[in-house]
C-alpha cells in the first residue's frame, strides 16, 4: 500500500449486496437510507478487506430500486462481473464527506475518542452500534466492555477536536464482559 493510501481513514458508506439483472448491475446496502451522496457520486472506492489497497472505479448511473438502490460501475458488464463484486465497501476518504452543522458529528469520528465519567478516564470508543431503539457508544474498559446510549440523560458532551466523550450517571451501565 502506498503510504498517502495508509493515512486514508475510509469511511463505508454501503456494500455490494449481489447482482440485480445480468447486465451488470448491483444491488447495494446502503448504511444510511436517509444520505443522498451515494446518489450524487460520480466515482467510489471499492475495499473488500481492511488493508486492501482501495480501487477507485467509476459510477456510470445509480438508481432507486423498489428495496435496494442499484448501480452500475464501469467495467461491470456482466452477472459475473457483479458478482465478483459481492462484499466490496463501497468507500469515499473521510474529507470527501460533507460539512456538519456545529455540534454534529460522523459516527466515524467518534472512534478512538477518549471517555471519560467526570475527570476520570473510563476507556475508548472503539464503535458506534445503531440499534433500533437508539445509538450506542461502545466503550473498551479493562475486562469488558461498556454501551453507553446516545442519550442525553448519558451523554454530557463529545469534544471532537479535544479527542473526548464526557459521559455521565453510568452506574447503572452494565460492564460486559469479552466473550
Amino acid at each position: 500500500m502506498t503510504e498517502g493510501a495508509e493515512s486514508v481513514s475510509w469511511i463505508e458508506l454501503g456494500v455490494v449486496a449481489r447482482p440485480h439483472g445480468v447486465t451488470g448491475e448491483v444491488r447495494i446496502h446502503v448504511f444510511n437510507s436517509e444520505s443522498t451522496l451515494l446518489r450524487e457520486l460520480s466515482e467510489i472506492f471499492l475495499i473488500r478487506e481492511e488493508g486492501e489497497e482501495p480501487a477507485l472505479v467509476e459510477i456510470v448511473s445509480t438508481r432507486q430500486g423498489s428495496k435496494a438502490l442499484l448501480m452500475r460501475l464501469a467495467g461491470v458488464s456482466s452477472l459475473q462481473d457483479a458478482e465478483s463484486l459481492r462484499g466490496y465497501a463501497l468507500c469515499v476518504p473521510r474529507e470527501a464527506l460533507p460539512d456538519l452543522e456545529e455540534g454534529e458529528y460522523y459516527h466515524a469520528d467518534l472512534l478512538g475518542l477518549e471517555a471519560f465519567d467526570g475527570s476520570e478516564s473510563i476507556g475508548r470508543v472503539v464503535e458506534v452500534i445503531d440499534y433500533p431503539s437508539s445509538e450506542c457508544l461502545k466503550i473498551q474498559r479493562p475486562g469488558g466492555f461498556l454501551e453507553v446510549p446516545m442519550l442525553p440523560r448519558w451523554l454530557d458532551r463529545v469534544d471532537i477536536e479535544g479527542g473526548t466523550v464526557h459521559l455521565k450517571d453510568l452506574d447503572d451501565i452494565p460492564l460486559q464482559k469479552r466473550r
